[in-house]
């Protein structure tokens, strides 16, 4: 059943933010580096924010996202690597301050698979939702 209410709330999700990105004023993460969404504000610098995920695949599950709007990975340029060495900095930080060096997962998902057009990581670990995922497996 927890899968199912999951599946639901994934596709609630994705369905709702495919409609609404259409631009960077629509954008769900612009919204709240903004403050004008709520979210669990993890960590935070000036060019970086880090919340909770509204859908945990896990029992940590945080999002690591550049204040600049960028559409994607394959949308990063030259001129943004000092933004993406603050977001690597940033993951560190969290890794360590919330003890996860023993195991964690930091994701990229593009394509189809991104369901925000808004460049961010998944920061992942403790319990992982699907144990069976062949990803999930040491």
């Amino acid at each position: 059943m927890a899968h199912r209410r999951l599946a639901t709330v994934r596709f609630y999700f994705s369905f709702n933010c495919l409609k609404i990105n259409l631009n960077m004023t629509d954008c769900i993460f612009c919204k709240i580096i903004n403050k004008k969404l709520p979210a669990s504000v993890e960590a935070e610098t000036k060019n970086v924010i880090v919340f909770h995920s509204i859908a945990p695949v896990s029992t940590y599950h945080v999002l690591i996202v550049p204040k600049k709007h960028i559409k994607s990975f394959q949308d990063f340029s030259p001129k943004d690597k000092d933004l993406f060495f603050e977001m690597v900095k940033i993951a560190q930080k969290v890794i360590k301050d919330k003890k996860l060096s023993s195991g964690y997962k930091l994701v990229i998902n593009g394509g189809k698979y991104q369901a925000v057009s808004h460049f961010h990581w998944h920061l992942l670990g403790g319990e992982l939702e699907d144990k069976n995922d062949i990803l999930n497996q040491t």
